[in-house]
C-alpha cells in the first residue's frame, strides 16, 4: 500500500538540523519526494543522505538556499520542479535569533531580525504561489512560529516581534491564496535539542541568566539538557519540547489530515499557560 505522503512533493527550508531536520526525515519514512534545503549546503546534503536511507535516493534532494536572497529562494524551487516535476508541500523551519556584538546598533538586529524572520518568508510564499497557481492543484504552506509570539520577554524584542509579524502573515496568506493554496504555522516554546539557535555560548547566557548550575567541563548536548529541563518545568505537562513533537504537528498540517483547516497556528509548547488564546 502507498504510503502517507507517496508522490507528495514537499521543499523543507531550514533543514539540515533541528526541526527541519526532523521533518524531513520524517517525510521520508512517509513516502514524500523531499527537498533538503538550508544555507548551509553541505548539512543539507547530509540530512538528504540521511533521508534516502529512509526512503531512496531517487526521492531527495539536498540543495542550497539563502533567504535573504529572492534568487536564491527562486533557485531552490526550481530546483524542486526540475527533479521531482511539481510541488505540493513548502514548509519553512528556519529563523535567526539576533545576539548582536556589544555596540551594534538596535536598529540593524531589528532589522536583520525582521528580514529573515518575516520578509523571507512572505519571499517564499510569494515566488511558491507563482508555482502553485500554475499547477491548479491543492497545496500547503507551513511556516514556523514561536510561542513568543505572544509572550513578551526582556532582551529578544525583534526575535519576539518577528514572530508576531508571522502569526498574522499566516492568516493574510491563507486569505490571499485560498482556496488551493492552504497556509498554517505551528508555535513551539523554546526548542534547544538540535537547534542552531541554540550553540553552546547561548545556551550557557540562558543558564546564568536563570542562575541554573553547571559546570564548564559539561558537553554542549549536557547543558542543552539542562536548559530544556528547566523549560519543561514551566510547562503543564512538565516535558521538554523536542524538535520530533515540532515535526510531527508540521506533518500533520502538511498532509491531507488537514484538508480544512487554513490560516491557523498550532501550539506545540507543552501547555504554556501565558501563550493561552485570549
Amino acid at each position: 500500500p502507498e504510503r502517507e505522503l507517496s508522490r507528495r512533493i514537499v521543499l523543507v527550508v531550514g533543514g539540515a538540523s533541528g526541526i527541519g531536520r526532523e521533518v524531513s526525515l520524517l517525510l521520508a519514512k512517509r513516502g514524500a519526494h523531499v527537498v533538503v534545503a538550508d544555507l548551509n549546503a553541505e548539512s543539507a546534503q547530509t540530512v538528504a543522505e540521511e533521508a534516502a536511507a529512509l526512503s531512496s535516493r531517487d526521492a531527495v534532494l539536498g540543495t542550497a538556499i539563502d533567504l535573504s536572497s529572492r534568487q536564491s529562494i527562486a533557485a531552490a524551487l526550481r530546483a524542486t520542479v526540475m527533479q521531482f516535476g511539481g510541488l505540493d508541500a513548502v514548509i519553512n523551519t528556519a529563523a535567526i535569533f539576533p545576539t548582536p556584538a556589544p555596540g551594534t546598533p538596535p536598529e540593524q538586529t531589528w532589522g536583520l531580525a525582521m528580514s529573515i524572520n518575516v520578509t523571507s518568508n512572505h519571499v517564499l510564499s510569494e515566488e511558491a504561489t507563482t508555482i502553485l497557481k500554475e499547477q491548479g492543484l491543492p497545496a500547503s504552506i507551513v511556516l514556523t512560529s514561536s510561542a513568543n509570539a505572544v509572550v513578551p520577554k526582556a532582551g529578544s524584542e525583534a526575535y519576539d516581534v518577528s514572530k508576531a509579524a508571522i502569526n498574522h502573515l499566516i492568516r493574510e496568506l491563507a486569505i490571499g491564496l485560498g482556496p488551493l493554496v492552504r497556509v498554517n504555522g505551528i508555535a513551539p516554546a523554546t526548542v534547544v535539542q538540535g537547534s542552531s539557535m541554540f550553540p553552546r555560548d547561548r545556551v550557557i547566557v540562558s543558564l546564568k541568566k536563570y542562575n541554573l548550575e553547571f559546570s564548564e567541563d559539561d558537553s554542549t548536548e549536557t547543558l542543552r539538557s539542562r536548559l530544556a529541563e528547566f523549560y519543561a518545568r514551566r510547562t503543564i505537562t512538565r516535558l521538554p519540547i523536542l524538535p520530533q513533537d515540532c515535526a510531527n504537528a508540521i506533518l500533520f498540517l502538511t498532509g491531507d489530515q488537514s484538508a480544512k483547516t487554513t490560516g491557523h497556528v498550532i501550539p506545540v509548547d507543552g501547555g504554556l499557560p501565558e501563550a493561552f488564546l485570549r
